[in-house]
Order: C-alpha cells, then sequence, then structure tokens
C-alpha cells in the first residue's frame, strides 16, 4: 500500500477532565512512525500520513492515546478521499454557507442502523438531519448549545458510537487533508 492522508477524529476529548493536548496527540502520532502530522484546534482533529489504511490508524492511534491518557480515547477515521467526499456531499448548502457553525458532521464508527433514517428529530427541536451511511449531517438552527437532540440521543438512534465537528473544522481538515494528498 503506498501512503494513505488520514483525517482522525478523537471522541470525547478535553471534555469533563479527560484532558489531551494537541501536543500530545501529535507526539503520540509521531511515535507510531506516522508522517506529516498536523492537529487542528484542541478538540481533537489531526491530519497525518500513515503507511497503513484508515481502519488500522484508528486502532493503533486509539490504543497508543488511550495508554498515555490512561482513559479510552475512540478515535475515529477516515482518508482524505472519503473525507473530500463528505465534503462535496452536504445536502445543507445553504445553510452552511449562511451559518456554518451551526451545521454539524456527526462520523459514525461504522454504518448506521437501518432505522437512523426513521429517527424523529422533531422532538427535540428545529433541527435538521441528512442521515447518510456512515455520517449524519445537522443543522442546529438554535446552537448545539442549547439543543436537547445530544450526541448521545443521536448515538443510540444511529446504534454507533460517533463524534461531531461544526462545519469549519470540517472544511479547515479537508483543506489539510487535501494539501497532503
Amino acid at each position: 500500500m503506498e501512503h494513505e492522508v488520514v483525517v482522525g477524529l478523537l471522541r470525547a476529548v478535553n471534555v469533563g477532565g479527560r484532558k489531551l493536548t494537541s501536543a500530545q496527540l501529535r507526539g503520540t502520532a509521531e511515535g507510531l512512525g506516522y508522517t506529516e502530522v498536523k492537529t487542528y484546534v484542541n478538540s481533537g482533529n489531526v491530519v497525518l500520513v500513515s503507511p497503513h489504511g484508515a481502519a488500522q490508524v484508528a486502532d493503533e492511534l486509539g490504543a497508543a492515546l488511550t495508554a498515555e491518557a490512561g482513559f479510552a480515547v475512540p478515535v475515529i477515521t477516515r482518508t482524505a478521499q472519503q473525507w473530500h467526499a463528505i465534503v462535496e456531499a452536504l445536502p445543507l448548502r445553504d445553510e452552511a454557507t449562511d451559518d456554518p457553525t451551526h451545521v454539524v458532521l456527526v462520523t459514525w464508527d461504522g454504518p448506521v442502523a437501518a432505522t437512523a433514517a426513521d429517527f424523529d428529530a422533531t422532538r427535540y427541536g428545529r433541527e435538521r438531519l441528512e442521515w447518510r451511511d456512515s455520517e449524519l449531517y445537522a443543522h442546529y438552527c438554535d446552537g448545539q448549545g442549547r439543543s436537547k437532540l445530544t450526541l448521545p440521543v443521536l448515538e443510540k438512534a444511529a446504534g454507533r458510537r460517533g463524534t461531531a465537528r461544526n462545519w469549519n473544522t470540517v472544511l479547515a481538515l479537508d483543506a489539510l487533508a487535501q494539501e497532503r494528498v
């Protein structure tokens, strides 16, 4: 396999006392032999080049970070090509143009349950959801912090673990990944 550009998203770090700095993330990734490691903001985002596929990066990086941090650090990964396809497939273009901080991408650790498409988000507010195989696009018109439609609620509907990023972060990670392709 040629080297693979990988986008990595750490789940639930730097919240609730689960501290992991960007420097720790970079150092751990470099210690595993990954190159061109770049973190983005201190919320568990990394783009790197690996001799392995994205799934192996998720396993290796998650295990190494868990050992270093002393708490579970799940890592969800996509290749640069997959990440760019996610950006291109955005079904909420007007919302993302008008207010990208209220458009959120949730990436799952695998395909969502078939019943996820039947999930009724209107029970929680005015949020708009667009389910895909391993992603969810969401528009939190009143802001994610005020919403009752939380990640745990979405995880239950999806039957998977996930992690969320606002659209500005998604675009920044795409730019970092495309620089390395």
